[in-house]
């Protein structure tokens, strides 16, 4: 039954480097192709946060993943840097480690928010995004759940940074002693107390998650959409 699925598959091979689909709309079996477009996109962004979620449960991908890198907020990426220009390398990596074992905490928590949205996506959502160019599918998916996401995550990073011990590991980086650091620490996150601290490092992880969470579920889109055939695969496997 999979293989008869492959014609109309293959007959829009094109639609996945997403084209427009006018006159796929419009004709005669306007409602099989509005089908199979809906569980094309759909099949794409499963993928997509799929691979995102396997990126999360691996420590040595997320830690080395440039997509999860590039997402760093601003503040944590000053905070790292002046950490190694004072030979505390050693403290970055052991707080990416154990960032990374935050993001995967945050697997079970995340995962059903994103599968809702992609199965209560519509024909003509799928219409939408296939005619919307690089990226549509992703920040459909990024409109629908962002906010939700952030406000789920949050709570687990939380926890997870208290229990894995993510602030005493910069308090003690950051120590009294460290005129230097707590001057620059004061400078990137404000007045250095350590409530604020530990804040703006939960608001900081909870972004740096999400947002690398929606660029690689991005790049699999963007991949998809340069090479067409790689959604047979998909929709056979799933």
């Amino acid at each position: 039954m999979k293989k008869i699925a492959l014609i109309p598959v293959l007959l829009m091979a094109g639609l996945l480097n997403f084209y427009g689909c006018t006159s796929m709309n419009t004709a005669g079996s306007g409602t099989q192709n509005s089908n199979v477009m809906l569980n094309t996109v759909q099949s794409v962004l499963k993928n997509g946060t799929q691979s995102a979620f396997d990126v999360f449960g691996d420590q040595n991908k997320f830690m080395t993943n440039a997509l999860i890198d590039a997402a760093m907020p601003q503040k944590l990426k000053d905070i790292n840097s002046k950490l190694e220009s004072l030979g505390l390398s050693q403290v970055v990596e052991k707080e990416q480690a154990l960032i990374s074992d935050i993001a995967n905490a945050s697997i079970n928590t995340a995962r059903p928010i994103v599968t809702k949205a992609i199965n209560e996506m519509t024909p003509q959502d799928a219409i939408n995004i296939i005619s919307g160019g690089k990226g549509a599918a992703t920040q459909y998916l990024k409109g629908k759940t962002y906010n939700d996401l952030t406000t789920a995550i949050g709570p687990v990073v939380n926890k997870q940074t208290e229990s894995l011990g993510i602030n005493s590991l910069l308090s003690n980086a950051l120590g009294s002693n460290n005129s230097s650091l707590n001057a620059i620490l004061g400078t990137v996150l404000g007045n250095g107390t350590a409530t604020n601290t530990t804040e703006l490092l939960n608001d900081a992880i909870t972004k740096q998650l999400t947002d690398g969470l929606f660029s690689i579920v991005e790049d699999v889109e963007n991949d998809t959409r340069a090479n067409p055939s790689t959604i047979l695969n998909s929709i056979l496997t799933n």
